[in-house]
Formats: structure tokens, sequence, C-alpha cells
């Protein structure tokens, strides 16, 4: 038995050239999601810059002059900057935990390395002056217990 193909190579993409509208309307889908999800990172990707500025300046701040309300913008500039990339470079999973066993198990997964490496960067940077908010509070709380 013989099989004979008469059909071309050209044949063949000239049928299948025009044929599926929808991968036209797919490409822009994908190309609109992915600008889309470029503009977030970027915009993410400048307010943690942002914010690590701020916290250097804040902290140079509590570093020539330790006065209460410079403690508390370093403070709260730390723990917004925690937050954030506690919020988007971590995944939680817990596994187990049933009725008759209830222990489970929780996996820390990193997700964005580059926003735990600038987390731990800013730590790194500002030891000193965390060192100094850490006296602060335990002057706070000294005064107080006097108070009280």
């Amino acid at each position: 038995m013989r099989i004979q193909d008469n059909s071309s190579l050209r044949d063949i993409e000239k049928k299948t050239k025009g044929s599926s509208p929808a991968k036209g309307v797919l490409n822009s889908f994908f190309s609109a999601g992915l600008s889309r999800q470029e503009r977030q990172t970027e915009e993410y990707d400048a307010d943690i810059d942002s914010l690590r500025k701020e916290i250097e300046e804040a902290g140079n701040k509590l570093t020539v002059e330790p006065t209460l309300p410079n403690f508390k913008q370093f403070r709260d500039l730390l723990s917004r900057l925690a937050t954030r990339i506690n919020a988007e470079a971590y995944r939680l999973e817990k596994f187990g935990g049933t009725p008759q066993n209830p222990r489970c198990y929780e996996i820390i997964t990193v997700i964005n390395s580059e926003a735990d490496k600038l987390y731990n960067l800013v730590i790194k940077e500002n030891r000193d002056n965390m060192a100094i908010t850490a006296k602060v509070i335990g002057i706070k709380g000294l005064v107080v217990d006097l108070v009280t």
C-alpha cells in the first residue's frame, strides 16, 4: 500500500495562517496582563525603594537627635516596611491537623527573594538605630512605671 501526500508545506501554512481569529485575541489578553503585571512590579519596587530611603533618613535623624518624635517616625517606618515585605515576600502553608491528630506543621516559603534580601539589608544597616530604639522603649517603660 502506498500513501501519497500531495499537499506541500506551503499549502499547509497558507491554510493555517488566518484560520484562528482567537489567537490574536489571546495574544492581546496576554500582553495586556503582562504589561499590567510589569507596571505593578515597577510600582512595588518604587514604593519599597522610597520606603527604604525614608527609613535611612529617619535613622540618620534618630542618630543625630534621639528625640521621641524621631523615634516614633523611625519605628513606624520600620513597621510599615516589615508589614509590606512579610505580606508579599513569604507564604505560610499548614499541613496536617486532623480531628484525631490535631498536630500540624507550618512551612514558610520565600516567594520574593529580592524583597527578603532588601529587608535583611535594611535591618542590618539600621542595627544601631534599632538599638537606640530598644533603649528608648526601655526608658519609656521605666518612666511609665515611676509615674504609676
